[in-house]
């Protein structure tokens, strides 16, 4: 079905016809300025191959009020701009359950794995109160800018809820994207670098605000392949607890502010592997099974006003010899957190130089603070 001027469609199910090539989309909108109300209809894909809806080089399109299901790829929008889509379920495509490890954590795939809306090359659009549940990927953002993705629900995903990936300036913020995960079963947390939201390959300075990311591989995570950093990023009032892994992880990246978040009853609050001129404030990190506030060979971080509570350790700083770059741990601000029944350390620091404590709080911890040199001099 081409799509050259503003329609809606009569309610009802659209399938492939006997003779619709299942590599051709139901539908695919070919004309600027379109608004495509869907009306409730249901393009049903039923065999998980395939696109719903096609976009692509087009503007002011608009999509709502439709369902989209059992496709590979729900709906694709490519090289568009002032694209919006609202009030869509697009949910129950693609999404296999014995994926496994992805090539992409070495390579990432601009192509995606399928699963719900897939944007690519798209600025200047909005997406909201869609519902993107049960797929591999609920939402990806690949060559992005100045998206707002808002309101919509992702959860329920078999890799990732919301996907980042080469994309900056864009604005995520009051959606869910819950139980995003997937076991690999390598060892008892191997999640497969699933998560809830994933940032990654210089996606910069985006607004992540106010998601759920609860129970996920990881609840946020920016993820560094050969070192490809996403900085500049401002990461606040989000909850990402209870997670097997992570509620929050970055590594190789530096300007992001972690403001105001839940990062509990995970394995680790916030690993920070690497991370530079970074500020963790303002959180609340209680219970997680390991350390609070993690970083190795991290450097001019600022780590303040948190309160962490009932962790193995509140805050690990440390260096040790690393295939991976001997970057110093350096340059530390700890100041003004509240640190309380730690089962080890309330803050431990291992050959890490120049850490300033000022004005913290330490209520009944295992021990308040120990500083150990093992590889490098004082």
């Amino acid at each position: 079905m081409k799509i050259t001027e503003s329609t809606i469609l009569t309610p009802g199910r659209y399938t492939r016809a006997g003779n619709h090539s299942p590599e051709l989309p139901i539908i695919e909108v070919e004309a600027d300025g379109v608004v495509l109300d869907m009306a409730g209809a249901v393009l049903d894909g039923e065999d998980f191959s395939g696109v719903g809806i096609l976009v692509r080089g087009r503007s002011d399109v608009t999509i709502r009020n439709g369902m989209i299901r059992g496709f590979y790829q729900g709906l694709q929008i490519e090289n568009c701009q002032r694209v919006t889509i609202e009030n869509c379920v697009v949910s129950d495509n693609h999404n296999p359950v014995d994926a496994g490890w992805l090539a992409d954590t070495a390579n990432p795939s601009e192509d995606g794995f399928g699963g719900g809306i897939h944007l690519s090359h798209v600025t200047d659009s909005l997406i909201e109160g869609n519902t993107t549940t049960n797929n591999f990927n609920g939402l990806d953002l690949v060559r992005c800018e100045r998206v707002t993705v808002r309101g919509n629900d992702a959860s329920n995903s078999g890799n990732v809820g919301l996907h980042l990936l080469a994309s900056c300036d864009n604005i995520i913020e009051d959606n869910r994207a819950d139980h995003c995960i997937r076991f690999a079963g390598r060892f008892w947390n191997d999640t497969a670098d699933s998560a809830g939201i994933l940032l990654e390959e210089f996606s910069h300075r985006n607004r992540i605000v106010g998601n759920s990311l609860r129970s996920g591989g990881d609840g946020f995570f920016i993820r560094a392949n050969n070192r490809h950093p996403s900085n500049d990023n401002f990461i606040a009032r989000n909850d990402g607890s209870f997670s097997p892994n992570n509620a929050f992880e970055a590594t190789f990246s530096e300007g992001n502010v972690f403001e105001g978040n839940q990062a509990s009853f995970s394995n680790y609050g916030f690993w920070l592997g690497y991370s530079r001129n970074t500020t963790v404030r303002d959180n609340r990190v209680i219970s997680n099974r390991t350390d609070g506030v993690a970083i190795e060979h991290g450097c001019n971080n600022t780590i303040e006003a948190n309160e962490i509570r009932g962790n193995l350790c509140g805050v690990r700083l440390w260096w040790s010899p690393s295939p991976i770059g001997d970057d110093p741990s350096e340059n530390y601000a700890v100041r003004e957190n509240t640190f309380s029944k730690s089962r080890q350390y309330g803050v431990h620091c291992l050959d890490t130089r120049n850490v300033e404590m000022s004005s913290n709080r330490f209520n009944n911890n295992s021990q308040d603070f120990r500083q150990v040199w093992e590889y490098l001099k004082g």
